[in-house]
């Protein structure tokens, strides 16, 4: 490691040097110094010199974390909400012969309805209007028929396990 350049009060992009921290050694070997910095968000950041340097960090990681989840939200969802989730889950099911489950669903003619199939809007809006809940699932009222408006409801998991059983026992 050469001569230390102090960087103590100048500024890389949202972030203000406050101070040296520590020194940190790579695996490689290679040293370099870590530089405590104040973010203009408030939050403070261990970065270190070449990252200030070349331009590779300039703020704290709150520029991110603001900008991202937004960037991947186009329905107001994200695609790990439990509704995004369940929307994936039903079409992957019912339309990809690799999908584990698609033999009891897509593989004996299930489908997801052309309105819902395009637009996860759609569903959204059908399943918020129709009582949908973070502690309910998806249930089709026919087992024979598809995922659609008209065919589909939300229930809990124990009236699904009754469902699943009473349906068993209509077929015997």
């Amino acid at each position: 490691m050469g001569k230390l350049i102090d960087l103590t009060g100048q500024r890389f992009g949202r972030l203000v040097v406050m101070g040296v921290d520590s020194v940190y050694i790579a695996p490689c070997g290679s040293r370099d110094t870590k530089w405590l910095c104040r973010c203009d968000c408030g939050n403070t950041a261990l970065v270190l010199g070449k990252n200030l340097r070349s331009g590779n960090s300039t703020n704290c990681g709150c520029v991110r974390k603001n900008t991202l989840p937004a960037s991947r939200r186009t329905h107001g969802d994200s695609r790990t909400s439990r509704l995004y989730r369940i929307y994936n889950d039903m079409r992957a099911r019912c339309k990809y012969p690799s999908n584990k489950r698609y033999n009891r669903y897509g593989g004996r003619g299930i489908f997801v309805c052309a309105e819902w199939e395009k637009s996860y809007e759609a569903f959204r809006k059908w399943a918020l209007a129709n009582g949908y809940r973070d502690d309910l699932t998806i249930d089709r009222i026919d087992n024979d028929k598809g995922y659609s408006p008209d065919n589909c409801r939300w229930i809990t998991r124990s009236e699904n396990s009754k469902k699943v059983f009473t349906d068993k026992k209509k077929k015997q």
